[in-house]
Parts: C-alpha cells; sequence; structure tokens
C-alpha cells in the first residue's frame, strides 16, 4: 500500500499566525517499486560541501519528498543546496528548522559558509575562555580550534563559538565546558580555525 505524508507547518510572528497542513502519498507498492525509503541522522557539514549522507539506503532513483533540516549549531549558518551543489541557495541559521520539498535530479548538498582560517594570530585569552584575534581576523561561527605556535606544546583541539567578529569563547570539545588557555596561549600564539556546522535531517524517498 502507499506510504503516506503528512505534516503541519505554523509559523508564530508576532501577532501574526500562519498555519499551513499538508499530506501526500508515495507511490503504492509494485514489483519495480517494493518499498519507501527514509533517511534520518546528523552530522556536520564543512566548508567543502557534500552530499546529505543517506547511509546504506538507495535513495539515489528518487530521492525526492521532503526534508526537514535543522541546524544544530548555536552559532554560524548552514548552507543548503537542492541542485547536486551547484548553488547553495537555502541558508539556515544557527538553531533554526527548515522543511524543504526536493526534487528527484540531484541529492542535497550541504555545506559550512565559513572558510578555514590557517595560522590565525591570538591577541589575548582569559581564564573564562574568552579568546580575542588580531584585529578583526576570525569570523562569526562554529570552529575546531588547533594550536599551532607559541602554545607551550598544547596542540589540542578546543571548541571555538566566535559570536562577534574577532572574539569567541573557547570550550572542551563537549561544546560545554570553558577552557583556560592562560597558560598555554598568548599574545604571540597562533591557531587553525576549521569552521562546521551541526545539522539533523530526515529525507523522505517521495
Amino acid at each position: 500500500m502507499p506510504t503516506s505524508i503528512s505534516g503541519n507547518v505554523r509559523l508564530v510572528y508576532g501577532n501574526h499566525i500562519h498555519s499551513e497542513t499538508y499530506s501526500t502519498a508515495a507511490s503504492a507498492y509494485s514489483n519495480t517499486n517494493p518499498f519507501n525509503e527514509y533517511a534520518s541522522g546528523g552530522a556536520r557539514a564543512l566548508v567543502a560541501g557534500g552530499a546529505i549522507d543517506v547511509g546504506t539506503l538507495d535513495l539515489s532513483s528518487q530521492h525526492e519528498g521532503l526534508l526537514i533540516i535543522k541546524n544544530t549549531n548555536t552559532v554560524g549558518s548552514l548552507s543548503v543546496s537542492v541542485d547536486g551543489g551547484t548553488a547553495y541557495d537555502i541558508s539556515i541559521p544557527a538553531g533554526l528548522v527548515n522543511l524543504i520539498s526536493v526534487g528527484p535530479d540531484h541529492p542535497v548538498y550541504v555545506k559550512c559558509p565559513t572558510a578555514t582560517n590557517n595560522g590565525l594570530g591570538v591577541a589575548s585569552v582569559t581564564s573564562a575562555g574568552v579568546i580575542t584575534f588580531d584585529g578583526s581576523a576570525g569570523a562569526v561561527g562554529t570552529a575546531t580550534m588547533t594550536g599551532v605556535a607559541n602554545v607551550n606544546s598544547n596542540t589540542n583541539k578546543y571548541l571555538v563559538q566566535i559570536s562577534t567578529q574577532g572574539t569567541g569563547t573557547v570550550y572542551e570539545l563537549d561544546g560545554v565546558t570553558k577552557k583556560n588557555l592562560t597558560s598555554d596561549y598568548g599574545a604571540t600564539s597562533t591557531v587553525n580555525l576549521e569552521y562546521f556546522t551541526g545539522y539533523r535531517y530526515t529525507l523522505t524517498e517521495a
């Protein structure tokens, strides 16, 4: 029998409320269509971009239906392409969700729009985890930070959230525990920042 797809979308903007409901059905099962697949999961999108990982499921013949995708970052947007990575026309801000109807021609691609920043100079760090970069360098977003030079041999990876360009907060990789780097980092330190955007999604086949 067919697989039903239904949902509700509700937008509240101040005093204005807009609600829509929708429903449809995938093709009925047959010898040529023995099942209707879906994929769901989560990952990190990097600046290089790539197709959403649908695991071992074969969505290649259809790869269409509905995509619900959330940007799980607290800082930094997620770029989405529905034309196989040719253009990233959809931008999802941190913490928000988008529901997209996708077609069969191309897989969905995602990427972090912020480029990797290597050899970035550090101006100062505090015991509360605050890090200030040289000048206005260090774009807004979330990145994995690795110490490169003058870091007292501390080349560990940390998470840094930059909500104001040039200034961020450093965390352990759990994203919760703030990191005091005052004993290792100083005004002559340099770091590499590899930006990423976390996301969760469900993609239906039809």
